[in-house]
């Protein structure tokens, strides 16, 4: 008994270092921090963070670009944008609802639109989008409401669906998923990364898509 408790234990913190390992891996700020290390930008950087890594994954850009990002825009989920974040000037922050889109979620699409429009023709835009973003931020199509909208997550979220699936209504659904984004930033110079929280890392299905539409 008493070795079967001791190898009880030893699995036990083996178990919790292969755990926190995964989760320093993954870490939104550490991870766009390093991949930002060997990255050249000239100019001002203008800051797009969209999901429910936002906040880490915006500190990792901070932490390289710090006084050389000119503005940013930061949406996530309610309760995850933290006294940190708000504390930096020049940003804007919106928190909306996930995993069910919400009023805050069309309002965070209007700004993000706007936000893009003044964007300077020769200026760099950085993107760092994580998981959530399918649902914190949207721009419906002419004719659909939000009640619509509610509706059709509703149901698919409780479909037993695979988010490969999911994804694939909620583009039809939205002016800015499937690469439709991607319009609102022609011309521009874009570095967009993906901190992938879906099986086979495929970037359409992060997000849904924003700037990268379906293959073939």
């Amino acid at each position: 008994m008493r070795v079967a408790a001791t190898l009880t234990a030893e699995h036990r913190q083996n178990l919790r270092t292969i755990f926190d390992a995964a989760l320093k891996a993954v870490n939104g700020r550490r991870c766009v921090r390093e991949f930002l290390r060997n990255i050249s930008f000239s100019g001002e950087v203008y800051l797009v963070v969209i999901g429910k890594a936002a906040g880490a994954m915006a500190f990792g850009a901070l932490d390289i670009l710090g006084d050389r990002i000119r503005h940013a825009m930061v949406i996530t989920r309610y309760g995850y944008a933290g006294s940190d974040l708000e504390h930096q000037r020049s940003w804007t922050i919106i928190e909306s609802g996930h995993p069910w889109p919400d009023q805050n979620s069309l309002f965070a699409g209007e700004k993000l639109l706007a936000f893009l429009e003044h964007v300077p023709a020769d200026a760099q835009l950085l993107f760092l989008v994580s998981g959530g973003a399918s649902s914190l931020v949207e721009v419906l199509p002419h004719g659909l409401t939000l009640a619509d909208l509610e509706r059709a997550n509703h149901w698919l979220l409780g479909s037993g669906l695979a988010i490969g699936e999911v994804n694939r209504v909620r583009k039809q659904l939205s002016t800015i998923k499937a690469g439709r984004l991607a319009s609102y930033v022609a011309g521009r110079r874009v570095l967009n990364l993906l901190l992938s929280d879906v099986a086979g890392d495929r970037p359409s299905l992060i997000g849904s898509g924003l700037l990268v539409p379906d293959a073939g």
